[in-house]
C-alpha cells in the first residue's frame, strides 16, 4: 500500500500526523498505515479506548495538541473536519509547508489503492452494514482490508488489513465528503434530509448521493433501496449496473416472510430474480436490520459469496459497537445502547425494541446538534412518543454553537404539554442513572439512545442496578 499512496500522493511517506487521532474512523486509518509499514502518529484532546489501542500498539499518540508534535519529518498531516483552522498543529505544519487533508480526502485517496472498493453510504444504517460486509466477507475467506465506524465483533476492531483487493468502507455524504472516493461497488441504503447544518433541503441531498453514484465505473455496481423512491430517482442513467434490494416484489433481491423471536430478532426469505436464494436468520434485530442485510447479502453474492455460506456468517454477526449493543439483563430488566440520533433512526430503534417481550420501554435519549434538534423537533418527538416514558438530556452540541435558540428540556416539555407520553429533562448524567435505576422494575426494557457521550449512562445504569439487587435481592 505504502508504494501506491505514495504514487497518488506523489510524496514520500516518511510520517503522517492525524490530527484528531482518537476518532473511529481516523484511528482505524493510521492502524491501516502502522500494518502496511508506514509511521503513523497523532493527537487528541482526550484518551479512549482507540487511542489507548494505539498506544499498546506502539504508535506514538499524544493527548492534547500541540505544535511541539509537528516538525520536519512529518510528510503529510491528515485532520478530521472537527479541527479548528487554528489549531496550534495545523498552523505549524502551514509554517513548515507540510501538506495536509482532511479526513475523508484521504479516505478517498486510499480507495484508490484498492481496485475493488465497497462503499457503504446512506442517511442511516452505515456502519451496521459496512461491519455486516466486513464480518461476511473476512468470515468467507476474501480477506478484506477494512475502514468503518463501529467495533465489528468478528475482527475485534474497526479496522482490519487484508491482503486482497476488497476494501470495506463507509462513505458520508457530510460536506460532500464521499464524492472523493472511488468505489467498485457502491450501496446507498436510504435518503433523508440530514446534516442541515449543510444541507438545504433534500434535492441537495438527492444530487450528493447521484455524484456518489456517477463516481463507480461501468463495470461496477450500485446497490440501492429499491423501495425508496428518492433512490430511484437518482438511478436513472448511470453507467453501472443497478442492483435493487428491498420488501416489494419489483426488486432484484427481495426479502419477505420475515417473522420474529421472542428476542426481536428475524428470520426471512431472500428471492433473486424471483428465485429463493435462502431462508436467512439474523443475530440483530428489528426491520431495518432486514433491510440493511439485504444490502450486505447482495452484496457477497455479486462477489460470489455461496449463499449458505453467507449466511452462517450473518448469524455470527451480533452488531456493531453502538448499534443496540446490549449492556446487561438484571433481575429481568434489559439494558441496551444504541447510536440513533436522527429522527428516522430514533423510530426503527424503538421499534425494534417494542418487538421484544417487555413490560415498559423507558427511553433516555441525548439530542445531536442544535440545528437537528430545531429542525427536526416535531419529527424527534413522534418517534419518542412510542415510549412509555422518556428522559431528555442536554443537547451534544458537537460542532456547533446555538444559532437556533433551541432549549434544552423543549423536547420533554412538548411531549408532557401534548400528552404523548411521560417525559422528564435531567442535564447530569449521574442524576440521570440514579434516577432510571431507583424506577426500574423486572420487565422493564431500557433504551439509551444518542451519538454524543450519552452511552456512558449505559453502563452505569447496568452497574447502578446489578448493585441495587445484589443489595436487596
Amino acid at each position: 500500500m505504502k508504494r501506491e499512496l505514495e504514487k497518488i500522493l506523489s510524496i514520500h511517506l516518511d510520517r503522517v500526523h492525524f490530527v484528531g487521532i482518537g476518532g473511529s474512523s481516523m484511528s482505524g486509518l493510521a492502524s491501516i498505515l502502522i500494518e502496511n509499514g508506514i509511521n503513523a502518529t497523532g493527537s487528541d484532546m482526550q484518551s479512549s479506548s482507540y487511542t489507548d489501542k494505539l498506544l499498546s500498539s506502539g504508535a506514538k499518540v499524544s493527548i492534547g495538541h500541540s505544535a511541539e508534535n509537528i516538525d520536519d519529518d512529518c510528510s503529510l498531516i491528515v485532520y478530521t473536519a472537527a479541527i479548528d483552522s487554528e489549531n496550534p498543529e495545523l498552523k505549524k505544519a502551514q509554517e513548515l509547508g507540510i501538506p495536509m487533508l482532511e479526513r475523508s480526502e484521504f479516505l478517498g485517496i486510499m480507495t484508490e489503492a484498492f481496485g475493488k472498493t465497497i462503499a457503504v453510504a446512506g442517511t442511516h444504517g452505515k456502519t451496521t452494514t459496512s461491519s455486516l460486509i466486513a464480518s461476511i466477507f473476512y468470515l468467507s475467506g476474501l480477506d478484506p482490508t477494512v475502514s468503518v465506524g463501529g467495533v465489528v465483533p468478528a475482527l475485534q476492531g474497526n479496522y482490519r488489513v487484508g491482503k486482497s483487493d476488497y476494501f470495506v468502507t463507509e462513505a458520508c455524504e457530510y460536506v460532500d465528503s464521499f464524492l472523493r472516493s472511488r468505489h467498485k461497488i457502491g450501496i446507498i441504503l436510504n435518503i433523508e434530509l440530514d446534516h442541515v447544518d449543510y444541507f438545504k433541503n433534500l434535492d441537495q441531498v438527492k444530487d450528493s448521493f447521484k455524484k456518489f453514484a456517477s463516481i463507480i465505473p461501468k463495470d461496477g455496481y450500485l446497490i440501492a433501496n429499491g423501495d425508496s423512491k428518492d433512490i430511484l430517482d437518482i438511478c436513472h442513467a448511470l453507467e453501472c449496473t443497478v442492483v435493487t434490494t428491498g420488501l416489494n416484489e419489483n426488486n432484484e433481491y427481495q426479502a419477505t416472510n420475515i417473522s420474529y423471536d421472542a428476542n426481536g430478532k428475524p428470520s426471512f426469505d431472500v428471492y433473486k430474480k424471483g428465485v429463493l436464494l435462502h431462508r436467512f436468520t439474523l443475530s440483530i434485530p428489528g426491520e431495518h436490520n432486514v433491510m440493511n442485510s439485504l444490502a450486505a447479502i447482495a452484496c457477497a453474492d455479486i462477489c460470489g459469496i455461496p449463499a449458505k455460506m453467507l449466511s452462517e456468517s450473518l448469524k455470527t454477526f451480533t452488531g456493531a459497537g453502538r448499534r443496540f449493543e446490549f449492556r446487561g439483563r438484571i433481575n429481568d430488566i434489559t439494558v441496551v445502547e444504541d447510536y440513533a440520533h436522527h429522527p428516522t433512526e430514533l423510530k426503527v430503534t424503538i421499534d425494534a425494541c417494542r418487538n421484544y417481550d417487555a413490560d415498559r420501554l423507558i427511553v433516555v435519549f441525548q439530542p445531536h446538534t442544535f440545528s437537528r434538534t430545531h429542525h427536526f423537533f416535531d419529527e424527534l418527538t413522534g418517534a419518542l412518543k412510542d415510549a412509555d416514558y422518556v428522559i431528555v438530556s442536554d443537547i451534544y452540541a458537537a460542532r456547533e454553537k446555538n444559532k437556533w435558540g433551541i432549549k434544552n428540556g423543549e423536547l420533554a416539555d412538548a411531549l408532557n404539554k401534548d400528552h404523548q407520553t411521560s417525559a422528564i429533562h435531567i442535564s447530569d448524567f449521574d442524576e440521570i442513572s440514579n434516577h432510571v435505576t431507583s424506577m426500574a422494575k423486572p420487565g422493564d426494557f431500557i433504551l439509551v439512545a444518542g451519538a454524543g457521550t450519552i452511552n456512558k449512562v449505559a453502563y452505569d445504569i447496568a452497574e447502578k442496578l446489578t448493585k441495587r439487587f445484589s443489595e436487596n435481592p
